[in-house]
């Protein structure tokens, strides 16, 4: 889960946004591409966090924060297995392409940001490693097999792969779950990051990689308590169960 703090004095100050709410945007970000791009690639970035589809029903409370684990808090000793079934899904759904380019996905998460996703304490370190080590073994000769079953170079595939990655990212910050980057790299070059002054949740990119000037993002949330957190976890819970939704907007266009 995603928390943005949309800077408002007023409720809803802090909602809730969940990762496969997320990933439509890094979707909708590669269907208006600026390059042709192959239609599953454009699906897994659509569909990337399918892994934690069932996590989100039902997220594991922190008490310390008094919310649902914010989603770099959880150790891959938990999300390892979860990757595991959402290549498993994709592989069902969509077949060896969108599995592929998933599991690659997973692959860059445990290869790039391994640290973030490690919980405290020395044994669950221990068996955070354990878990993404195994992940990435596996999942190598799994994304080799299904590299040559398609007829695909390693070279195209990384390269997609890096390209989910920023759009990965890039969504992250416009729900508000991270702070943005001056700079990203993807398909060999640097492209800035810029917000937009006198906006929330509005961002520029250059050199402008879009075939359109702009998109605009809604994304359902939910709003947390004035407070920000829950007293305990039956209070989340009855949260989760409230159909309540808000809208967040969030900007993505050219450079002016």
């Amino acid at each position: 889960m995603l928390f943005n703090d949309q800077g408002s004095t007023t409720p809803p100050a802090l909602l809730a946004i969940t990762q496969p709410a997320h990933a439509l945007i890094s979707g909708r970000i590669l269907a208006a591409w600026g390059a042709p791009l192959h239609a599953d690639t454009v699906l897994a970035a659509e569909q990337h966090d399918i892994a934690w589809l069932d996590w989100e029903v039902s997220p594991s409370f922190d008490p310390e924060t008094g919310r649902p684990h914010f989603f770099r808090h959880i150790g891959a000793a938990s999300h390892a297995p979860m990757w595991e079934r959402g290549v498993e899904r994709a592989l069902a759904a969509w077949g060896r392409r969108v599995a592929l380019l998933l599991s690659r996905h997973g692959s860059t998460i445990y290869e790039r940001f391994s640290d973030r996703h490690r919980s405290s304490g020395t044994i669950a370190r221990t068996e955070d490693d354990r878990a993404a080590q195994a992940y990435l073994a596996r999942h190598r000769q799994l994304q080799d097999g299904w590299m040559r079953a398609l007829g695909l170079e390693a070279e195209d595939v990384a390269r997609e792969a890096d390209l989910l990655a920023f759009v990965d990212i890039l969504s992250l910050v416009l729900c508000g779950a991270l702070p943005a980057p001056s700079r990203l790299d993807v398909a060999g070059r640097t492209v800035i990051l810029k917000a937009v002054a006198g906006t929330i949740n509005a961002y520029s990119l250059a050199p402008w990689p879009l075939a359109v000037d702009e998109i605009v993002f809604e994304t359902e949330a939910r709003a947390l308590p004035a407070s920000g957190r829950f007293p305990h976890q039956a209070g989340m819970r009855a949260w989760l169960a409230d159909p309540s939704r808000v809208t967040v907007s969030s900007r993505l266009c050219r450079p002016e």
